[in-house]
């Protein structure tokens, strides 16, 4: 396995003495196979992007521990953190705010490639950049161009390129396409699937949208207030659901 988690927990402690509880994320365990698309579905509240988060070592766990390739995320410090960021990237539901608005769109993917040392000089820099650029459906006319210039979706593929800039082997992909029009949603959906399929990229995805799961995922599990209430391959939860949770989400898709 090239993710597992095991026993995840993160709770929030509020109140004047800090008495009242709330368990964001509630003992979750899961497998993520090398070269998988794994789905994390729920509402709003299920615990799925605290999840992510953790998963990115955004923020710490209560309990539970997070394993890439052996290793125990949540226990990894700042430095080792540096070299690991290469491998895993994450890909956010709101691009535009992971950018710097004082730069253009060449410094974006550049920045990375100079932060890791991954081109000998400036020339394989400026060819890396281009073609990957080009790869996600961008023109090398807009590297001279602002983040704010660009739509949604321009955006969102900008951030796709960035990530795929260090050569990463797992990307974290935390609700990407639920703030785009449905029409450029499947074109990211596609691109996604494309890239996973010619770099072998294995990918998390969160999403609340139970069609975009079913496009894209190999395997799901299903969230309900922190914990994991069903999971399997993804066309057997979903013309098959167990739980009534599940159950719901699919009834409720049905009247949007």
């Amino acid at each position: 396995m090239q993710l597992q988690v095991k026993g995840l927990s993160k709770k929030y402690y509020s109140g004047f003495l800090g008495n009242n509880v709330t368990d964001a994320v509630d003992d979750v365990s899961f497998d993520i196979k090398e070269g998988e698309i794994f789905g994390l579905v729920g509402g709003s509240g299920s615990g799925k992007t605290t999840v992510s988060k953790i998963v990115m070592g955004l923020i710490k766990p209560t309990s539970g521990g997070v394993f890439y390739n052996g290793r125990d995320l949540t226990k990894v410090n700042n430095r080792d953190w540096y070299y690991l960021r290469r491998e895993i990237q994450m890909i956010f539901q709101h691009p535009q705010m992971t950018f710097n608005p004082r730069r253009n769109i060449y410094f974006a993917c550049a920045e990375p490639i100079r932060l890791y040392k991954l081109a000998k000089n400036k020339a394989e820099e400026k060819a890396m950049v281009e073609h990957l650029i080009e790869r996600v459906g961008l023109t090398k006319d807009q590297l001279k161009k602002y983040p704010h210039e660009l739509s949604g979706g321009q955006a969102q593929r900008l951030s796709i390129t960035r990530a795929l800039c260090l050569q990463p082997k797992f990307i974290i992909c935390d609700e990407p396409t639920s703030m785009l029009d449905v029409s450029v949603q499947a074109q990211i959906l596609k691109l996604l699937k494309e890239i996973h399929d010619e770099f072998n990229i294995t990918m998390l995805y969160i999403s609340h949208d139970l069609e975009v799961i079913q496009s894209i995922c190999d395997r799901v599990a299903v969230m309900e207030t922190g914990k994991i209430v069903e999971i399997g391959n993804t066309e057997k939860v979903f013309n098959m659901p167990q739980h009534h949770y599940t159950k719901q989400l699919l009834q409720s898709a049905l009247y949007i």
